[in-house]
């Protein structure tokens, strides 16, 4: 296809026909040569015009100083393969140039020059700083002028391309509401993990898949080795912390009412979790003290020796760490061990096979918050609460938005949002990587039409923007792809990477 024909196709008609009509009459300027060096060896060939080695150092040279930045060996490969392509590309242009009869004046490259900070003295355009600086880079005035003269045409031939662009009003009006439109969605996450202890597992299925799938076990297994079946020695602690790393704190009181407490504590019958939300300063207070099991790397060393010392069932003295002064009480002490294959596989199997049907529940549930929740107009807060499943709202976010917030990437879900009502129930649940959501519409702001008036030229312009470089890049692509392009063998990005700069 050619470019008038592509032009045609891609842009509005009306418009079209006045751009073209525009180059017959247009002043047509030749272009004369394209200041290229007519010796050396050849890197490519576009429709029987070549580029050379030299023209090609030229701009690897000036790229490699733009980058401004050291290059690996393999970013100089990437930057010469990419630069050829690029000048492949403007030879294409450079064509679509002379075929439609662009030209560059006199006057518009000498506008150009004037501009150019590097030539002026005082603010002006000054001929003999102009000579000096070009003879300082290497550069001749025929030379240089030469490559004003191919960027102008080439700036200028995709100016003519992208004039013919246009954007209906009705895209204005859609992309306008895409992302003037608010909404705040109210959801219930169903992370498949909450519901695999859910997944009933037969002990006969269980044994069956132990005696057939041996390799399947043996692999998870060994992939779970250090993390689940190699394990460390294992404390399980409560404590009561008084701190003394707050702002005035008086550590001797705090050591004497340590004390006091431990004493208290080690007493026959005491109740160590009672004790613990009395007098403990740490979060830890309102679960009675519980730590939890922790390794010896998770704690303090001076908590895993007092642990030692103490042993099961016992309370520690005062113990002083870098918070303060701790009091644990030992529940167990489970020493290092492996957990061998034959003790671990029937685990094993019963998780494969609830990871396995773990999605059949967890979607039943979710379903069940649909119903419950589309019946009551309310989130159905008995079976949140049942399974431990989150409850959030997004917030404010527009439906253009790449992802919904909280909720990831959810295109049927956006697809919805353009006719969905306030307080509507979402029928089914939503799913983004292995986690199921149930979620309903909160609120909606439309914009008004006065604010469309206001805006719609800025959505215009930024669509109009996008559109054109759309269409220049995809036309440029054609023209590449029905020239007769020859890349010479003798071009080796390998040996332009260490092309030196």
């Amino acid at each position: 296809m050619s470019f008038l024909d592509t032009l045609r196709a891609g842009t509005d008609s009306t418009l079209t026909r006045v751009i073209i009509g525009l180059v017959g009459v247009a002043v047509i300027v030749s272009m004369g040569g394209r200041g290229r060096s007519s010796g050396g060896s050849i890197y490519a060939v576009v429709d029987g015009q070549a580029i050379t080695k030299s023209e090609f150092d030229d701009r690897m040279r000036s790229a490699s100083r733009q980058a401004n930045r050291t290059m690996t060996d393999e970013q100089r490969k990437q930057l010469a393969a990419g630069l050829l392509e690029n000048m492949i590309f403007e030879e294409v242009e450079l064509q679509q140039a002379a075929d439609l009869h662009i030209g560059v004046s006199a006057e518009e490259i000498a506008r150009v020059l004037k501009d150019i900070e590097a030539f002026q003295k005082d603010g002006k355009f000054d001929q003999d700083t102009y000579q000096r600086t070009l003879r300082a880079n290497g550069q001749t005035t025929d030379r240089f002028e030469a490559s004003v003269r191919r960027q102008l045409l080439v700036s200028k031939v995709a100016e003519f391309a992208k004039a013919g662009v246009v954007v209906p009003e009705s895209e204005v009006r859609e992309a306008w509401k895409a992302y003037s439109t608010e909404f705040d969605i109210q959801y219930v996450r169903l992370p498949q993990a909450l519901f695999l202890d859910s997944v009933p597992v037969a002990a006969a299925d269980r044994d069956a898949y132990i005696a057939s799938n041996k390799d399947g076990i043996k692999k998870r297994y060994d992939e779970q080795f250090e993390s689940k079946y190699n394990l460390p020695k294992r404390y399980t602690l409560s404590e009561i912390v008084l701190r003394t790393d707050l702002p005035g704190a008086d550590k001797a009181a705090t050591k004497a009412k340590a004390e006091q407490v431990a004493a208290l504590a080690a007493a026959p019958g005491a109740d160590f979790a009672a004790l613990a939300r009395t007098w403990s300063e740490d979060i830890t207070a309102s679960s009675g003290g519980s730590l939890g099991q922790r390794t010896p790397t998770q704690l303090d060393s001076v908590l895993v020796a007092g642990a030692d010392a103490a042993g099961v069932g016992k309370v520690s003295p005062a113990l002083e760490t870098g918070r303060g002064f701790e009091i644990i009480r030992v529940e167990a002490i489970d020493d290092a061990r492996v957990v061998p294959l034959e003790e671990a596989q029937a685990s094993i199997a019963e998780t494969i096979l609830r990871e396995s049907k773990v999605g059949e529940v967890q979607r039943a549930y979710a379903t069940k918050i649909v119903d419950a929740w589309r019946a009551t107009g309310s989130v159905p807060r008995d079976l949140t609460e049942a399974q431990r499943l989150p409850v959030d709202q997004t917030g404010a976010f527009s439906m253009d938005a790449r992802e919904i917030p909280g909720m990831g990437a959810q295109p049927m879900l956006q697809g919805m949002l353009a006719t969905a009502k306030t307080g509507e129930v979402f029928p089914i649940p939503f799913e983004s990587r292995g986690t199921l959501f149930v979620a309903a519409l909160s609120s909606r702001t439309d914009p008004t039409e006065e604010d469309y008036q206001t805006q719609k030229a800025g959505v215009r312009l930024g669509l109009l923007r996008a559109r054109q470089d759309q269409f220049l890049n995809d036309w440029k692509t054609a023209l590449v792809a029905e020239a007769t392009v020859e890349r010479m063998v003798n071009f080796k990005a390998d040996e332009q990477a260490a092309t030196p700069e």
